[in-house]
This record gives structure tokens, sequence and C-alpha cells, in this order.
């Protein structure tokens, strides 16, 4: 029986085999977690030329615009302020391609970068100037503190989620915010998103198990735990278990979620975003060969938005702000 990395519970169940790695929930504080954790050495190799979500030069302006929205509604900003940012130290972590960095230097913040992908971090320098100075190699030796620490995407990758948080703790000044956004555990949301629960999920699953163990699977919704690459899925509860373990005093915390965007990881989107490099008779004759496609996902999208608004979906994101 596994114990449960969050709460330390034994009540914990398999859902499925995912190659050499068993995907187990806590009935206590409903992580998803696989064991046995990957090698530093395969996380390495697996991590270096991921560049997740690598944005053409088309859409880079367009992102960051979106991105500079998103950080002040998560981080509280006052829009029409304009001293708020001075002397403040932002740190994206798990920065990627650079969008939120990016955004954080535009809406004034003394901005600082880390990644464990060199090319993530070449293709940083390269758009949007980064620098040596601001690049952080190592959060443990890191002598730098900031006000605002934002985390996109991160916490389900890294083999230690509570040392993970208080790592970044250690980085946050007195008065400052840490923003961790991740996968939400177990959310209904993915069911309308066939290209991944099912497509990628159900059968992946499906080389693995047999199709009773796959579907009970599939029913406990296990998605968004698919190591070597996410490690776990995090709920409300297992988040407020990590934070309580925490050595610093007088923080406190808040769970807020967040929705996929619209058409996110579908066809739709695959094969109907601007994309230069094809031509154009190529992209209208794929475009008419997948229109039924198209618009099962156009329907099923709708329909999800109609739920998620109405409470009846859980929504696919979780957002842990930790004030401290």
């Amino acid at each position: 029986m596994e114990v449960c990395p969050a709460c330390n519970s034994r009540k914990t169940q398999q859902l499925i085999n995912w190659g050499k790695y068993d995907i187990i929930r806590c009935e206590n504080c409903r992580l998803t977690f696989c064991a046995p954790l990957p090698l530093d050495s395969e996380l390495t190799s697996f991590y270096q030329g991921f560049m997740f979500q690598k944005p053409e030069a088309y859409e880079i302006d367009r992102k960051v615009k979106r991105k500079k929205k998103e950080l002040i509604r998560l981080f509280q900003l006052k829009e029409n302020k304009t001293d708020w940012s001075l002397g403040k130290k932002f740190l994206d972590f798990g920065a990627g391609t650079g969008i939120a960095y990016k955004a954080a230097c535009e809406l004034g913040f003394e901005c600082y970068y880390q990644d464990l992908d060199n090319e993530a971090k070449d293709f940083t320098i390269k758009n949007f100037g980064l620098q040596s100075k601001n690049i952080i190699e190592d959060i443990e030796s890191c002598d730098k503190k900031f006000d605002l620490i934002f985390s996109d995407n991160v916490i389900e990758h890294v083999k230690t989620p509570f040392t993970f948080i208080e790592n970044l703790l250690n980085l946050l000044n007195d008065g400052g915010q840490l923003v961790i956004k991740s996968p939400h555990s177990g959310n209904t949301e993915t069911y309308f998103n066939p290209m991944i629960s099912i497509n990628k999920y159900l059968f992946t699953a499906l080389k693995y198990n047999s199709i009773k163990m796959t579907f009970r699977g599939f029913l406990k919704r296990f998605w968004h735990c698919d190591p070597p690459r996410h490690l776990y899925s995090f709920s409300k509860d297992s988040f407020k278990y990590l934070v309580e373990k925490s050595k610093h005093v007088g923080i406190s915390h808040e769970i807020l979620y967040y929705r996929t965007s619209w058409f996110s990881n579908t066809v739709t989107k695959r094969f109907f975003s601007r994309d230069k490099k094809k031509s154009p008779l190529k992209s209208i004759v794929i475009r008419l060969l997948v229109w039924p496609i198209i618009l099962i996902e156009g329907i099923l999208q709708v329909f999800q938005k109609v739920l998620l608004s109405l409470g009846l979906l859980s929504p696919a994101g979780i957002i842990f702000k930790v004030y401290k």
C-alpha cells in the first residue's frame, strides 16, 4: 500500500498501470500520483528540448498580451496604478518559452527566469532579451528574494512537491505572493475534450491494462498523471495538506480554479490555427476532410462551457495561492 505524499494517508488505490508506473489515488485528499518516481536522469533527459507550447512568431504578441491580463488578475494588481511594480521583483519559475517572463517585464517588474530546458532558455534569450544575470540556475542556492513568484504548470512535474513549495516560499519576501497553477485532479471538464481524454489517456491506458481496468480508471478520471511527464495531479485538499506541513509561519492560502481555453488541444485548433508553413491548398483540403470532427468538437465545446457556467462540471485547472 503506497503512502500519500501529501497527507501521508495509507488509504490509497491503484487506478491503472502506466507502463512501468502505477497511477494511484489517495482516498483521503484525492491526490493522484505515480509510483515509483522516475530517476533524476530520466527526467533530465525527458525535459531537454521539451519546449512545451512553443509559440509561433505571429502568436507571441497575442500570447504576451493575454498573459499580462492573467498576471494582473492572479496577483490582484491595479491596472490604473502606475507605481505598483516599482522596485518589485518577479520570478517566473519553470518559465518555459518565457511568455509570462516577457509579460511581467512589460508590466514593469524586475524579472527573473528559471527553467531546466536549455532550448526554452535559448528561445527566451533570443526572443525576449533574457540576460544571464536574470537567470536563476539553482533555486536552493539563490540569494535573491522576490515579491511575486509565478509557477505555471510545473509542480506536477517535480518529484517532491512539498520541497518545491518550501523552496519557493524561502525565496518569497514577507508580504509577497506565490501563485502555482496545475491540472485539477479528477476534474470532469476533461471528459469533453476527446483529444485528451480518449486519444491520449484512454488509448494509452489500453496498452497496459485490461479493458475493465482501463474503463474503471477512465471513470475515476486518472488523467493529468502520465509519468514521466506528470508525476502528480493535485486536488484542493492535497494542496491544503502540503501547505500545512510548511515551516513558514503566518502564511495563508487560497484555492481558485481555471478552465481550459476554447478549443484547447482539439482537432479544430490544430487544423484551423494559422500556419504560414502550410500551403493554402493543403490547408483547405485538410479542413474539408476534418470538418465533421470540427462540428462535433464545436458542439462539445459549447456544451462544456454551459455546464461549467452552471457548476455542473469541475474545472480542468487549479490555482494555489500562498500569501506570506
